[in-house]
Formats: structure tokens, sequence, C-alpha cells
């Protein structure tokens, strides 16, 4: 999960603080050239039009927060393999635009872009948009699916004519190039709900979402998606399903406790509360994993969790005993990706992480990037 605001996963102001500057372009050169370096797959931007909260934007959770498609490049810049993903949102741009970054961002990738197709919008976000047509959960999905489809109707133009007539779409004509160098570019959804699942069993590359405490949680998402991929006539292992967890490494175990227990203590609980509120309200899952803002005992006590790597799982420990965690939650939950969190991303930071993979490569979990010829 690439920093894309000083503290994008805590709500901490000396976190934001301890971290590089976000918008210094050197500090992300120097990132990506780490992570590519270490043997991660990809890096993937989070992007969104409004803040957390007042308090939230006081402590450099989330904000200034930096646009995908324009910084991504400079890590597709920086490095030669590493995957790279940003996230756009469907509702708020044509899919001629969506069509025309996408293709742009592959081509100077040289074929190594994912696109994080989100529904858009959080009330916030509509009211900023102007956008006063109310559809609800499930039909935002049904918009997201008719977006991907007339994007990919625009890559395949190939400097032909094309016409597109849907229910939320209509357009014709000769979309300019350049034209993607993946046939068809990867394609992400963190949909954990009926609709969101059924897009991704559907048209999706790359499901991801939190590792809570609870690991049959995870397993039975792991499982549900596994069966609608199935029934869509799909093989469940075309969609990787991976789950964002949080990482705290140090060069021993006790400095991986210490720092996370200063990341704890150094956690902003007005920020933290904000932040909780907005999903416990609008997210079954959230509600089902933490319950749901009643009283303020209960919404200290998500908020304690969700205010750090907004509520997944924390794995800490050397980079050894992070991958041996790694190893027990894909064993026991069959997910076959992981998204790491990390609250501390400066390159030494990450640079600590790379100590994971030949354990990883040990166990028969992974490969390196390299042997597997770069892909995803």
């Amino acid at each position: 999960m690439w920093p894309n605001s000083p503290s994008p996963h805590v709500t901490s102001a000396a976190v934001a603080a301890r971290n590089p500057d976000v918008l210094d372009i050197n500090s992300h050169i120097e990132l990506a050239r780490t992570a590519e370096r270490i043997g991660l797959d990809f890096a993937f931007f989070a992007d969104g039009y409004t803040n957390h909260g007042e308090h939230n934007a006081r402590v450099g959770h989330g904000e200034p927060c930096v646009s995908a498609p324009i910084w991504a490049p400079i890590v597709m810049g920086a490095t030669s393999h590493i995957g790279v993903v940003t996230t756009m949102h469907a509702r708020y741009l044509s899919p001629v635009v969506l069509a025309r970054l996408g293709a742009n961002l592959d081509v100077l990738s040289g074929g190594r872009w994912g696109w994080n197709i989100v529904p858009g919008s959080k009330g916030s976000e509509a009211k900023l948009f102007g956008i006063t047509d109310n559809i609800d959960h499930d039909e935002r999905y049904a918009v997201v699916a008719e977006t991907l489809e007339a994007v990919r109707t625009l890559w395949r133009a190939n400097g032909k004519p094309i016409t597109f007539d849907g229910k939320y779409y209509r357009f014709e004509g000769v979309p300019r190039g350049p034209y993607p160098v993946q046939e068809s570019p990867v394609i992400f959804n963190a949909g954990v709900s009926a609709a969101g699942q059924e897009f991704i069993a559907q048209s999706a590359d790359y499901a991801f979402f939190a590792v809570v405490d609870d690991l049959s949680k995870v397993t039975a998402s792991v499982d549900q998606l596994a069966a609608r991929t199935q029934t869509h006539g799909r093989n469940p292992l075309e969609v990787n399903m991976a789950g964002s967890v949080g990482v705290v490494a140090g060069r021993t175990s006790a400095e991986a406790a210490e720092k996370y227990a200063w990341i704890q203590e150094s956690l902003d609980m007005d920020a933290a509360r904000g932040w909780a509120r907005g999903f416990l309200a609008g997210s079954q899952t959230y509600q089902a994993n933490f319950g749901g803002p009643d009283g303020d005992q209960a919404l200290d006590e998500a908020a304690r969790k969700i205010g750090i790597a907004a509520g997944s799982r924390m794995l800490v420990g050397t980079a050894e005993e992070i991958a041996e965690q790694v190893i027990d939650i894909h064993r026991t939950t069959g997910l076959r990706g992981f998204m790491l969190i990390s609250p501390l991303w400066a390159p030494d930071e990450v640079e600590l992480l790379g100590g994971m993979f030949p354990v990883l490569e040990a166990a028969g979990v992974w490969e390196t990037p390299e042997s597997r010829g770069w892909s995803w």
C-alpha cells in the first residue's frame, strides 16, 4: 500500500512527522527502488477527493493526499519491473477519460499498470462533485461494471470507430491512441458486499480485503468469493485474493514491539474516532467486525483498532517472524496474496521487510518476481 499522505494508515501526528515528506519526488523514487529491490510485486495507490475530517487533517492522516494517476508515474519511471496500481473512481470521470488515463499509464510503465476501480461515492465526495442522483449501493456496482465494459471497448478500438450503447453511457467515435500494452490491464477491487463480490467474480483479477483478528471470517470471505467465481465459469484461481495486513518490522523482536507500542501510544483519539465513525456508519462489514458506535467506550475500543491500518491485523516482529505469521494466515484462510500496510514507510523501514521473502520462498509459498517473468 503506497504512502499517499504523511500518515495514510495511522491517525498519529507523531507518525506523520517521522515519515518522509510525501510531496517530495525523491522520497517516492527512493522508496520505489527499495520496494522493487526487496521483491514486492506491486505498489498500490489508494486515492480519494475529500479528507477524513478536521482532526485527521490536523495530524497528517490522509492529508495532503497525492493524486494516484499523477504520482504513480514517478514510481514507474524509477523502476523497471514492479507493478503500479492506481485507484480511479467510476462515477467521477467519463469512461473516455478513464480509458485515456489508463492507456497512457500502461504505456508509460511498459505494461505494468493496474486499475483499482471503485464505485464512489461517499457522501462528502458526492457533495464535492455536485452529484445529486442518489443511487443505492448495489446500483453503484452496476455502474462500475458498465464503466469497465465501456473502458475496455475504448481500449479495443485500435484506431477504428466504436459505438457504446449502455444504460449509463452512450458514445461513439474514434479514440486517440496510445492503447494499452497489456491486452487487458489488471483489475483490482475491494468489494466485500454481495454486489462487490459479484463484480469481482465476473470481471476482476485481484480482490483484497482486511485480514481481521478472527481468521474464520477471512476464510469465509475467501470461500464465498471462490464459489461465486466458479459460478460464473471462472477458475477461482483466476481471482487472486489478497488480504491487507499491517506490518511493523524491527531488527529484533524487541525493537519491533517497541515501535508498535510507540505507534499505539501516539494515536490521536479524536482523529481515530472520526475515522472509525465513518467506517462503522457506512460498512456492514466493519459493523460485524468491530460493532456499532454505541456509547463512548465501545467507540473508543473500535477506534483504537481502526485507527491503525483501518483495523487490519497487525503483524509485528522481525521480517522472519512476520513471514511466519503470513504463512500461517495463508494456510489457515486460503489467501494467496497480501497487501502490506506499513505505518512507518521510510525506505529503511520498508527495507527491513526484505527478510520476509527468503522465508516465504523456503516454505514453498512464494517465488521471486524474476522467476515468474515479473508477472503479477
